[in-house]
């Protein structure tokens, strides 16, 4: 079962659970016990990058990229990850203190996962980020994550498999075995709701690579049945073999 936790920034229904932050926070290659990434769908103007990234008591610059993951992070005992910026604190202009742009919350069960950032259109307090969690245990290279943020149904049709993406659902493409890259056929479909039948949104082959994961988040657009797409790069740490 593929789990999507919608735990927040600040609240927002209709999603699974996700959320936000605390303890020792490590940009590292290779890291041990729990790992994040940031997939971010934009950035807000006015917003300094690197982002600072706070975990327990310690605080990381960590570059933000609309079309790639960010750099691993580790995830804190508490699980409880924030994206902060310091400001003079207006009680004693030799201190600063935090504003909390951003805070997302992973559930203890999940050993890696991926921290999703939208910009907000109309933020509340200090917040620039609504904050998703998808569970990335069953993410391998060659697979594509599907992630339906609008209000209808998607379905996806790679070669001869159909992959269905409900509504604030997310859903993951497993790739079979692969030793290189394969071209595909991908074809993209929503569901009118006043229509009521399918259309078609956008058909491409592509080119599935064994070394990197391709993340897809679908929004509404300005009209319906403008279903917006966005992809991000996902590349896959290839394990070296150790030295004999």
């Amino acid at each position: 079962m593929n789990r999507f936790f919608c735990c927040i920034c600040w609240l927002v229904s209709g999603l699974l659970p996700l959320t936000a932050q605390n303890d020792a926070v490590e940009p590292t290659k290779k890291q041990a016990g729990r790992t994040a990434w940031f997939a971010c769908l934009g950035l807000p103007d006015n917003l300094e990058n690197p982002v600072k990234v706070l975990g327990g008591q310690e605080m990381i610059d960590v570059e933000l990229s609309k079309f790639m993951t960010s750099a691993a992070v580790k995830i804190p005992a508490d699980g409880i990850i924030r994206i902060v910026r310091q400001v003079p604190d207006p009680a004693n202009q030799d201190k600063t203190k935090l504003l909390i742009l951003a805070e997302a919350k992973i559930p203890e069960n999940v050993r890696e996962a991926l921290i999703i950032l939208a910009p907000v259109s109309k933020p509340e307090a200090d917040l620039v980020f609504k904050c998703m969690v998808q569970d990335l245990a069953s993410f391998k290279g060659g697979d594509r994550l599907y992630i339906n943020l609008s209000d209808t149904n998607i379905a996806v049709q790679l070669g001869e498999t159909n992959v269905a993406v409900p509504a604030l659902q997310a859903k993951i493409y497993s790739s079979p075995a692969l030793t290189e890259p394969k071209n595909m056929p991908i074809t993209y479909r929503f569901y009118h709701p006043q229509e009521e039948k399918w259309k078609m949104f956008s058909a491409s082959t592509i080119v599935v690579r064994p070394t990197r994961r391709e993340i897809y988040i679908f929004n509404n657009g300005t009209r319906l049945g403008n279903i917006k797409k966005h992809s991000i790069l996902f590349p896959v740490e290839m394990k070296t073999p150790p030295a004999e």
